[in-house]
């Protein structure tokens, strides 16, 4: 398991579903594609300048060129698609400069030069709005991980792909004992201090496809793929240890329970697997808190075997 996280960077979150994994190895190929193919391009267009008469070719090739551009607005960070645009812009003019027009195309050239720029920073501007806007919608804004509608959907992609191969999955409920008492204590931004150093640790000890995302308060819920019991021991105990330490120091009286539940019957809806985790987690803090709860669903009548129970 690695131990860095992996963010998606137009909304800096972790591409926690399949879609959104899909999404960004498409857009990392873009980013080196479009400027490679504007270079072909500006090529193509500086070799036939001249030996196209009817300028056929020309126009087709122009047409390529606007239509990348307008594409690097839509993928790549909006000061990489300005500046490339603005290079392909006076590479472009400088081209057709040495071509038989000469600098009589120079007005057109200008004009193409504002129209283009203006039209390509709008599209990088809307990108950027929108990014912004996708970014709220899926992602905790305190803690940065993503929140409970993210989560859904990555439990939702999990079941589907155990469905159609079989495979067996964990989620995890996580709690926080105490800490209604420590804002109690020492005032809310306490509190949210805490919950920022929580999804710090989850960022860190969570691999880029699994879903680590704040369910609600102080209750983070973890979609571990195509993970079975043996290995959601390890890594439960793991993540609350790891957690332990970056809040002992501060806070030594918070400690967490955890409810850990392997699906092995996907034919399961994504709420009653969410119910089972939380069911898991409250067993864990009737047992005396500071424990991590295990149990496998293997029947689609929702029975579940509870395992073991461990402290740190």
């Amino acid at each position: 398991m690695t131990s860095l996280s992996q963010l998606n960077p137009d909304t800096g979150a972790r591409p926690c579903d399949p879609k959104s994994r899909r999404n960004h190895a498409l857009r990392s190929l873009l980013r080196w594609s479009v400027p490679t193919a504007i270079c072909l391009l500006l090529a193509v267009l500086a070799c036939f300048s001249a030996l196209d008469a009817s300028g056929q070719l020309n126009l087709v090739v122009r047409w390529l060129l606007i239509a990348l551009l307008a594409v690097a607005s839509s993928i790549c960070t909006p000061r990489f698609a300005i500046l490339t645009t603005a290079v392909t812009l006076l590479t472009w003019s400088w081209i057709e400069l040495q071509g038989p027009g000469g600098f009589a195309s120079a007005p057109g050239q200008m004009v193409r030069f504002v129209v283009v720029m203006s039209t390509i920073s709008w599209l990088a501007w809307l990108r950027a709005k929108l990014t912004a806007a996708e970014r709220v919608a899926r992602v905790d804004s305190l803690t940065e991980l993503p929140n409970r509608q993210a989560i859904i959907e990555a439990l939702k992609a999990e079941l589907s792909r155990a469905r159609r191969f079989d495979r067996p999955f964990s989620i995890a409920m996580l709690d926080c004992d105490g800490f209604k008492q420590i804002n109690d204590q020492h005032g809310h931004l306490a509190g949210d201090e805490i919950l920022r150093k929580i999804g710090v640790s989850l960022r860190q000890q969570t691999r880029p496809f699994d879903c680590a995302g704040r369910w609600g308060g102080d209750e983070f819920l973890i979609v571990l793929s195509e993970v079975d019991q043996s290995d959601a021991q390890l890594i439960a105990e793991r993540l609350r240890a790891t957690m332990r330490h970056h809040v002992e120091r501060d806070f030594p009286s918070l400690t967490f329970s955890m409810g850990v539940v392997t699906i092995r019957d996907p034919e399961l809806e994504w709420d009653a697997c969410v119910e089972l985790a939380d069911q898991a987690m409250y067993a864990s803090k009737h047992l005396g808190r500071d424990q991590t709860r295990f149990e496998v669903v293997s029947s689609t009548s929702g029975s579940a075997r509870g395992d073991q129970s461990s402290t740190t």
